[in-house]
């Protein structure tokens, strides 16, 4: 695996990923570069799948257009929420899996699943011909570490740049899936659902899931 330059900002990761990365401020040389690669993409992955737990409120603007997408999701309380210009779409359930489910079908071609982008970031770690670039931003005043991605052969998809928070949401994704493009950044974001909102949507829309 190449790697253009080290990662910036070793702060966010785990503490395994952390151990893995012990060498980013100290000159390692490529076989240890692309095993601290791999810790990254590694921790990356297993950080958006374990936000699949943890209740958010989350607005993305798709670049290229005036279109908005808010996306909220509580897990613990089975409800769900998502706002596609003035169409509400509401789930309701106990059933984390059908959640997931639910919300894949609602953004697809808008928006990758937390699981799909998990699953690009673990491929590309085993991916030897994958050139990856490592870097850090803040987007809607979350800290967010972000992977350049360029010919990856052996991955589902070959290039794409993805973004991800501390606590595990997408903050930004761009990339070209098959005939599909995602271009979405994040724009407005705060932990939990307010409750009194998701009841005015769900008075509108009603459990779409159902």
């Amino acid at each position: 695996m190449i790697v253009k330059h080290p990662l910036l900002r070793c702060a966010a990761l785990s503490a395994a990923a952390l151990l893995a990365l012990a060498g980013c401020s100290n000159g390692a040389d490529g076989d240890e570069s692309a095993s601290e690669a791999q810790a990254a993409l590694t921790d990356l992955s297993d950080r958006l799948l374990d936000g699949e737990t943890h209740a958010y409120t989350a607005e993305y603007l798709i670049e290229g257009s005036e279109e908005s997408v808010l996306v909220a999701v509580d897990p613990e309380a089975g409800t769900a929420a998502v706002v596609i210009g003035d169409r509400p779409r509401v789930w309701a359930g106990e059933d984390a899996t059908e959640l997931t489910v639910w919300l894949g079908q609602e953004l697809e071609g808008i928006l990758p699943a937390d699981e799909a982008v998990a699953s690009w970031l673990s491929a590309t770690a085993a991916d030897d011909s994958a050139s990856t670039e490592f870097s850090d931003t803040t987007l809607a005043g979350e800290l967010a570490d972000c992977v350049d991605v360029q010919g990856a052969e052996d991955s589902p998809v070959g290039a794409y740049t993805v973004c991800v928070t501390t606590v595990g949401v997408v903050a930004s994704v761009t990339a070209k899936v098959g005939e599909t493009a995602y271009t979405a950044k994040l724009v407005n974001y705060h932990d939990g659902v307010d409750a009194g909102w998701l009841d005015e949507i769900t008075g509108q829309a009603g459990p779409t899931n159902q």
